[in-house]
């Protein structure tokens, strides 16, 4: 499994995403089953409806209901996680959406991430654990 950021997930999708190219070129790249949070939905939706409305919505939501790309739950304790990651890195900044993937590393053991977002670089899981960063 690879948990996967908003970014890549919006530039795979929208064409004229300046990183098109390079999302496409990752996503093909990859054979492992893509895990994202609830957060990173949400964003990339609101993205994606700037993006080109509804179709280019429709787009993601056919890349979640046909499980290419796995949604994490959200509950009250992983929410409460996340605040803390948010509390934590609040220097770097650590956004919601960023902050649940970290709970989701912790989660679920898994250690690489597709993301543009040159934070995960920073970012330490609590036991000290950094994220592989792809691409």
């Amino acid at each position: 499994m690879i948990l996967i950021d908003t970014g890549p997930i919006v530039a795979a999708i929208d064409k004229r995403d300046g990183l098109h190219q390079q999302a496409t070129r990752a996503s093909d790249a990859i054979t492992d089953q893509l895990i994202t949070t609830e957060a990173c939905i949400t964003e990339a939706l609101y993205f994606m409806y700037d993006a080109g409305g509804w179709s280019a919505q429709r787009v993601l939501r056919d890349m979640v209901t046909n499980d290419d790309i796995r949604v994490l739950p959200s509950t009250a304790a992983l929410n409460a996680r996340a605040f803390a990651y948010i509390e934590r890195f609040h220097d770097i900044p650590c956004d919601y959406a960023d902050a649940t993937l970290l709970v989701a590393a912790e989660g679920t053991g898994v250690r690489q991430i597709f993301t543009f977002d040159k934070h995960f670089y920073a970012y330490r899981l609590t036991n000290g654990n950094h994220l592989d960063v792809i691409p």
